[in-house]
């Protein structure tokens, strides 16, 4: 019994000592832990459509969404505690005053971004085991048609025209260049199919499979590419982070407006980012450092020079990150 209150009393010193060091650096102090929250269907949709309407005003997910999702709902909870101030913000003409019900809409927010970046991961697993799937099929491919390239630089040594042709499938690269060029050497195959047969280095063979592997490779093809859903995937998931960020934009300039050079602000403070990082936004942060809800080390704000310095302001991107 006694070893078991030693462990339990260190495991919660261990926490005491992580919240202090999460406010000492300048987390928002609100609880990590939310109740459970489930967006509609119906608030999906609306949202989506509202996502949707950005077009390609939107700001590329830097990823680390666990920690992000953490961040974004300290902040909303402060905004919900503070709203009373919040609401009277007098913001420019050109932009509406802050409402409790857009307060608190941006859990929903926080929920679209969840699911949109499940949504995408999904796609993306899909894409990369197809891709992985699609390296033996294709390595036992090229050999095959070094074989047959070998054999045919032999039987065009005296013809132009053949020569060309072998130039035309040596000519490309990369993946869908070797599809095509099991495609090319087929056709030679069947126009020479006597001669195959007698050649004495299993050139037979080698067409042979490559006949079997050529419509299994092009299918494996279509599969590794990614897909105009997936591609659609990804840009909603941007779309719902331009959400988030817009939100919590109005938020933190109101927040600014009541209590800046206080305390209160700790609960406002930007998402900390690695200087000189550079993501694709489809990385995830282990569990535990999540529910730690820890700063990046070396952070910077948002608005400092760094990957996210046009997400405060909600700056168009000006790429995708690459598959």
């Amino acid at each position: 019994m006694a070893k078991a209150s030693t462990t339990t009393s260190s495991r919660t010193n261990k926490a005491a000592r992580k919240r202090a060091a999460r406010e000492t650096q300048g987390a928002p102090r609100s609880s990590t832990r939310a109740a459970a929250y489930a967006l509609s269907a119906a608030r999906e949709a609306e949202l989506l459509r509202e996502a949707e309407s950005l077009g390609d005003n939107t700001v590329v997910f830097p990823g680390k969404l666990a920690r992000r999702v953490i961040w974004t709902s300290r902040i909303q909870l402060a905004a919900e505690r503070d709203a009373a101030d919040l609401v009277r913000t007098p913001f420019p003409e050109d932009e509406p005053a802050l409402t409790r019900e857009e307060i608190h809409a941006l859990r929903d927010k926080i929920e679209l971004l969840r699911a949109a970046q499940s949504r995408w991961q999904a796609a993306q697993q899909r894409q990369e085991q197809a891709v992985a799937m699609f390296k033996g099929p294709a390595a036992e491919a090229a050999l095959h048609r070094q074989t047959l390239l070998r054999f045919f630089d032999l039987r065009f040594k005296k013809s132009p025209e053949g020569q060309k042709r072998l130039m035309a499938i040596r000519a490309g690269s990369g993946d869908a260049d070797l599809v095509q060029d099991v495609s090319d050497l087929l056709l030679l195959c069947s126009e020479h199919a006597e001669a195959l047969q007698k050649a004495p280095r299993g050139e037979a063979d080698a067409a042979a499979r490559l006949r079997e592997l050529s419509p299994l490779l092009a299918r494996m093809l279509a599969d590794k590419t990614l897909s105009p859903e997936a591609q659609r995937s990804r840009k909603l998931r941007d779309a719902a982070y331009t959400l988030v960020v817009h939100a919590e934009r109005r938020l933190r300039a109101a927040a600014e407006y009541w209590y800046a050079g206080t305390d209160k602000m700790k609960d406002y403070a930007p998402f900390p980012v690695s200087r000189g990082a550079a993501s694709t936004g489809d990385e995830e942060d282990s569990e535990a450092a999540a529910e730690d809800g820890a700063p990046e080390e070396d952070g910077a704000p948002e608005g400092d020079a760094s990957e996210e310095g046009a997400t405060e302001d909600g700056e168009p991107n000006e790429g995708e990150d690459e598959e």
